[in-house]
């Protein structure tokens, strides 16, 4: 089986498609690409605790997250970027979001967190209960670097690692 970020490219043509499933935004494919680079696409796979941002067929960044919990898990499937804030604090939570992303209507957003890389490590490696409560943390640097890059609409695609008998990414 091919590791998952050899196959994102490839992902990013299967799910460049506008979005109308419940619970996901419709965004204009214009809106996410740039000019001339391809159509922006972050990924975000849960087992790794990674995220992917791509540019058409090139890799633009790689970053550390942190995600779901136990209970609170980052569901995958395809979303797109339905509003950011630079400066938000969850109402549910009280805590400081930092450059956010929302990508579900439920309010699952890629944003910046304390001790982002070290909950990775530990959330990868030791015990999933240092998860997040959904969302997809950042450093406060990588969150900012992908609040600048990615615009409005940018489709979101989040997958575990496991693949299928056909080698397809689960979750998509």
């Amino acid at each position: 089986m091919r590791p998952i970020f050899q196959l994102l490219p490839a992902l990013a043509l299967i799910c460049s498609a506008p979005l109308s499933a419940a619970g996901q935004s419709d965004a204009a494919d214009g809106d996410a690409a740039s000019s001339g680079g391809g159509p922006k696409v972050i990924y975000v796979v849960t087992d790794d605790q990674k995220l992917y941002a791509w540019e058409g067929n090139q890799l633009v960044y790689e970053f550390d997250v942190v995600t779901g919990r136990p209970g609170k898990e980052t569901e995958a499937g395809v979303f797109s970027i339905s509003r950011k804030y630079e400066d938000y604090t969850s109402k549910a939570y009280g805590s400081e979001m930092p450059f956010t992303m929302f990508f579900t209507i439920d309010g699952k957003a890629i944003h910046g967190t304390t001790w982002a890389t070290v909950r990775s490590f530990l959330h990868e490696y030791i015990t999933e209960e240092v998860g997040s409560m959904g969302c997809v943390g950042l450093t406060r640097e990588n969150a900012e670097l992908m609040f600048r890059w990615a615009p409005m609409g940018t489709r979101i695609v989040v997958v575990e690692e496991e693949q299928d008998e056909e080698g397809a990414p689960r979750g998509i």
